[in-house]
């Protein structure tokens, strides 16, 4: 015992109250539930009864215009004969009526009459006032339709309105009303309830002054009025009517209010009284019999469970007792005890007590298993509690020497403890410990707020751990970036939230972090930013100087002839090269201004808050004066030079990218100015640039979607006018330029590389077409066509040339390939040989523009050419520059005496041709003949050749 006192019960007497609470419980559940059951049959019956009185008050009204009706129609019925004939008919009725009406008003089938001509003017009224609107009796004169109201203003009127007929004619309108009163009385007769009618008052007036209504009618009123009157006073009215239930005297009443039906004027409310005492009473009577009834099937419930609980609580008081034997381990005495109670009556067969007392003797036995096994685990802990110092303590010893600073602190940042290394780390002792605060060495007001934010969320319970970076500097100031990971510890009910937090140093990797970010911002060879970090910087001065009377230039530099240098000297004097023009580059600018590397031998400049473009070419003629010195790397003495492009903002660009772009096309329009200068940004020839490029890109895709043409030229026989032979041109029918000349695209086509496939497509159109024009009867001439040095030099030549003669059945004789004379005179090594394979295949070779290169006599004779063409320059100077004329001449001799046909290009006179055929020349080509012609006009031009001979 802990010597606690403690309030005991006995079991009987728990039984006892919890019976006793059960079975008033059920019993006032019972009883309530019987007496909603019987207010709510109550109701129903009221609403029943409420329903019918005001549906036989409603009929009554209803049927009483049946009656009112049959009045109206026997008033104009009066024996009138003995009146005078000299008055209306009209007239005759109202006297008939004002001598009979009394008599109707004291039989109380009438209270009310009007008369009315056919425009609806008053003839004579009798009895109540009612006012009628003029409309409505118009219209029942003329629709010959009976008009039945009812008004409820100071006084309830129902009434009929006739047509009349008199002397066999519509003479007018009578109006007959009566009170409601016979229908109140008709009613009361009927039944025993109590009866009335109240009207809406004006504000104010009336006996139920707070409901603003009078009373017009009520029977047995005495008594009855001031049930209503006490009903107004502590009920608050309810428009659409209802019940009211009211003590008074010792009796209770129900009060019912329901809306008169087919009111057109006013309000009025039926009121029906019923003395309901007697129900109610009926009501309680039969609630306290249920309540008597339910206490005496209590009582009699409790004296029959004391007398059959009688023996098992002895039972349990007993079992209870030696219960206490097993707290003391005495496990055999206690099932001894209970031997005692196996061996009673069990002539009623066993019950709850024997199973308790077999449970309470397995449990006993349980008990004392229990107690050794426990005795064995308590020496089992022990060991165990051993074992656990031996690694806490190593544990401890590990944190000590951890290189981790591992802290705890609550969520002020106020620390508890901090290991070794940590104490080190953060240049305190275990003395001060209390007083630091880990806020407090946090180094940046972000790194505070941050880890203020984070820990409230760790409190909160939104987040399970949070990480966190700071800077801590150490005793003798070195700085250390650290890495920490805070999770909340486990804490009991009432004790501080501690944080958990463990930093790890991670000095080494931030440094080796912020090397990267270096590393991508900058060029590592010359330690100058690179690209991406000067397009950074230029898009800010860029948004400075908006709206501001400034302007940011851009200067783009690349070096002249840096890939000799590579190519010469090696890439590690180029790199040393680029080291040197880095600085002196830098020494010619400001150090508010930006110098960057782009890439390979090209450097951007960025010039901020310059006034105008003088300033940016005062920058770069210092940068190309810089460069006119030589430089020295090494052993080697270098001379480099620079070519600028220069673009300003706003004028050349409104962003960063279009000011770097157009600097760049500046640059390019330097270098094909002869290098070594710089070049403001021109938008017309960027445009031409641009348009280049375009022209460039529609190229590639011109032979693909067929868009490339070939027109024809004549070449005649100067004697004979005969067409011997033909010259295809290409033409490109361009979606957008139109017809484009060769002179457009040709050399475009050669810088891009595209002049092999479209020399090739060339080629094979023009086999094609020569072979049609055999197969259709065209006379046999020759297909020149013209082929580029790099077709020449490309190893396909040869194989190109015999696929489109196969391809198109072509025979190699009718086949001309025309070279020209300075890629032949410069690379005969790679040309002598295919050509003169090609000679041997039996395909007429000719050397194009003679005269404008080389013209290297030596190589002439020594090249495998049948036909020699003189160029157009020359041919239109005939008759004007006797040089040209000479030239023309000695070509002329040349060629008859190396055995080669000479075709003259360009011939468009009549003087032209006739010096060319008396000097000798064979072939004439040109307009004095015919312009190039597409397919079909070339067809016509040789047919009608043919007519003409």
């Amino acid at each position: 015992m802990d010597g606690t006192h403690r309030k005991f019960l006995s079991l009987r007497w728990k039984i006892f109250i919890l019976l006793v609470v059960v079975l008033v419980g059920v019993q006032g559940m019972y009883a309530f539930f019987s007496l909603s059951q019987l207010n709510e049959q109550f109701r129903q019956q009221r609403e029943q009864i409420n329903e019918s009185e005001v549906a036989r008050l409603d009929g009554s009204v209803e049927a009483s215009y049946q009656r009112l009706l049959e009045a109206a129609e026997l008033l104009p019925l009066i024996d009138t004969s003995q009146e005078d004939q000299y008055i209306s008919p009209l007239a005759r009725l109202s006297q008939t009526i004002n001598l009979k009406f009394d008599a109707f008003q004291l039989t109380g089938s009438v209270n009310a009459a009007y008369l009315y001509d056919s425009k609806a003017r008053m003839v004579g009224f009798w009895g109540e006032k009612v006012h009628i609107s003029e409309a409505d009796i118009q219209r029942v004169f003329d629709t010959e339709r009976p008009l039945r109201k009812l008004i409820c203003n100071s006084i309830c009127l129902r009434y009929v309105a006739i047509p009349i007929q008199l002397d066999g004619k519509k003479q007018g309108v009578l109006m007959v009303g009566r009170f409601l009163y016979d229908v109140i009385y008709e009613i009361k007769q009927q039944t025993a309830l109590d009866i009335g009618l109240v009207l809406q008052a004006p504000e104010g007036g009336g006996e139920l002054g707070n409901w603003g209504l009078l009373i017009n009618s009520l029977t047995n009123r005495a008594q009855n009025q001031e049930l209503l009157e006490q009903v107004s006073l502590h009920h608050r009215f309810k428009p659409e009517g209802g019940s009211y239930v009211l003590e008074h005297n010792g009796h209770y009443y129900e009060v019912l209010f329901s809306p008169l039906k087919g009111v057109s004027e006013g309000g009025a409310y039926w009121v029906i009284l019923d003395d309901i005492s007697g129900h109610l009473l009926s009501i309680r009577q039969s609630l306290m019999n249920y309540l008597l009834l339910g206490v005496g099937g209590i009582l009699t419930a409790l004296i029959l469970l004391s007398l059959l609980l009688q023996k098992p609580i002895s039972f349990f008081t007993l079992l209870a007792e030696e219960l206490s034997q097993l707290s003391s381990g005495e496990f055999s005495q206690f099932r001894h005890t209970l031997a005692q109670f196996r061996n009673r009556d069990k002539t009623l067969g066993e019950d709850e007590r024997d199973l308790l007392v077999k449970s309470a003797v397995l449990l006993s036995e349980q008990l004392e298993r229990l107690q050794d096994e426990v005795d064995e685990r308590t020496d089992s802990l022990e060991k165990s509690r051993q074992a656990l110092t031996k690694e806490r303590d190593f544990l401890f010893g590990l944190l000590e020497t951890a290189p981790l600073v591992i802290i705890t602190q609550n969520i002020k940042g106020q620390l508890r403890s901090v290991n070794h290394f940590g104490l080190q780390l953060m240049d305190l002792d275990v003395r001060s410990l209390r007083k630091a605060n880990f806020i407090d060495s946090l180094q940046r007001e972000e790194e505070r707020q941050e880890f203020l934010s984070h820990t409230q969320r760790l409190v909160e319970g939104l987040e399970s751990e949070v990480r966190t970076d700071s800077v801590l500097l150490d005793g003798v100031g070195n700085r250390h970036d650290l890495s920490w990971l805070h999770v909340r510890l486990r804490n009991s009910q009432g004790e501080e939230p501690l944080i958990l937090s463990i930093g790890m140093d991670i000095s080494d990797r931030k440094r080796a972090e912020r090397r990267l970010q270096w590393l991508a911002n900058h060029d590592p060879l010359t330690e100058r930013p690179n690209r991406l970090f000067f397009m950074s910087c230029m898009n800010d001065a860029i948004e400075k100087c908006r709206g501001q009377d400034s302007h940011v230039a851009v200067l783009f530099i690349d070096l002249d002839r840096f890939k000799e240098v590579n190519d010469s000297l090696g890439h590690n004097v180029g790199d040393k090269l680029l080291k040197v023009a880095t600085r002196r580059i830098s020494d010619c600018i400001r150090d508010s201004d930006l110098l960057a590397r782009q890439g390979g031998d090209e450097f951007s400049v960025l010039l901020t808050s310059v006034r105008d473009l003088e300033g940016a070419e005062v920058v770069a003629s210092k940068i190309l004066q810089a460069f006119q010195q030589p430089f020295w790397i090494g052993e080697y003495e270098i001379v480099v030079t620079v070519s600028i492009g220069i673009s300003l903002f706003p004028d050349h660009g409104a962003d960063g990218a279009t000011l770097i772009k157009h600097a760049d096309v500046a640059m390019f329009q330097a270098k094909d100015s002869g290098k070594n200068c710089y070049y403001i940004y021109d938008v017309e020839k960027d445009h031409q640039r641009f348009e280049r490029f375009s022209l460039g890109a529609d190229l590639r895709k011109a032979i693909q979607n067929d868009e490339l043409l070939l027109y024809y030229q004549p070449q005649v026989d100067a004697e004979s006018n005969r067409v011997v032979g033909v010259e295809a041109l290409v033409r490109w029918q361009h979606p957008t330029a139109g017809l484009l000349p060769p002179d457009r695209f040709i050399p475009l086509a050669e810088e891009l590389d595209l002049i092999i496939p479209l020399g090739e497509w060339v080629l094979r159109e023009a086999c094609q077409q020569m072979q049609a024009w055999i197969r259709i009867g065209l006379p046999k001439m020759t297909m020149a066509v013209n082929l580029a040095g790099q077709q020449i030099a490309h190893e396909r030549l040869i194989k190109s040339v015999e696929e489109a003669l196969a391809d198109s059945g072509l025979s190699a004789d009718c086949l001309e390939l025309e070279v020209t004379e300075n890629f032949v005179i410069q690379q005969p090594e790679v040309t002598v040989g295919k050509l003169t394979y090609l000679r041997e295949r039996g395909i007429t070779l000719a050397m194009d523009d003679f005269g404008t290169g080389y013209s290297s006599l030596s190589y002439l004779k020594k090249l495998p050419i049948d036909r020699l063409k003189i160029d157009r320059s020359f041919v239109k100077d005939i008759g004007i520059d006797r040089n040209d004329e000479s030239i023309i001449k000695a070509t002329l001799a040349m060629c008859h005496s190396l055995g080669l046909e000479v075709v003259a290009e360009g011939v468009e006179t009549t003087e032209q041709l006739n010096f060319l055929r008396e000097n000798g020349c064979q072939i004439i080509q040109g307009y004095y003949f015919s312009k190039p012609l597409p397919p079909e006009a070339f067809m016509d031009y040789i047919c009608g050749q043919k007519s003409q001979a």
